[in-house]
Order: C-alpha cells, then sequence, then structure tokens
C-alpha cells in the first residue's frame, strides 16, 4: 500500500509547513487527488490518522478532494473531460492529449492555530 509513504509525506510537510507558520497544531488538512493519480482516496484518510498521531497534525480533519481527468486534444485541441487515461478525444476520436488536470497529488490547504 503506497498511500501509507505518501501519507507519511504529506505529514512531513504539513508539519515542516505548521512549524514554519508558528502554529501549535494543525486542524485541517485539504488535499486534492486526480483519479488518474493511482491513489485510493480511502486508504489515504485511513493512513493520516496513524500516521498523524505523532505529529502537529493529530486529530487533524483531512479532506480529500478529488480532481476530474480533463485533456486537450493534440490533433484538433478540444479540451474534454476524459474517463480514462486511454480515452479518446470526444470532439474528433484521435488518442494524442495533454492531459491538464486529474493525475496530480498536491496539499492544497493547510489550517491550525
Amino acid at each position: 500500500m503506497h498511500e501509507l509513504a505518501l501519507t507519511q509525506s504529506i505529514v512531513d510537510l504539513v508539519t515542516q509547513v505548521g512549524q514554519r507558520e508558528g502554529f501549535h497544531r494543525v486542524t485541517r488538512v485539504v488535499v486534492s487527488v486526480g483519479i488518474a493519480a493511482a491513489v485510493i482516496p480511502d486508504a489515504l484518510t485511513f493512513c493520516f490518522d496513524i500516521v498523524a498521531a505523532d505529529s502537529m497534525a493529530r486529530g487533524a480533519e483531512l479532506v480529500v478532494e478529488t480532481v476530474e481527468l480533463r485533456a486537450v486534444c493534440l490533433a484538433c485541441g478540444t479540451e474534454f473531460a476524459a474517463a480514462s487515461l486511454a480515452s479518446p478525444c470526444s470532439s474528433c476520436g484521435a488518442h494524442g492529449s495533454r492531459w491538464l488536470s486529474g493525475r496530480e497529488l498536491r496539499v492544497k490547504s493547510i489550517d491550525g492555530e
């Protein structure tokens, strides 16, 4: 389960930012996860409570926002929502695309006191 390692990285980042910002504790963390990022949101949430237990993020709320997969067709320039990384352009049917979103894992915000 690579979510455990990802969660450890998230908690490390949150702790560094929290210390830099002078937080006594982190209360909320918002993470954006693309649907094609190969990350299971429920596993991330489960791991967060375990990994954060010995950090300033203990008891913090983890909010996982899902980001849809969006691409631009290289053949016709149409921007479209894709069901998967293998989806063709919804306009012309071509398979060459530049991915705009949906593959990321990003800490979007950190709240603390």
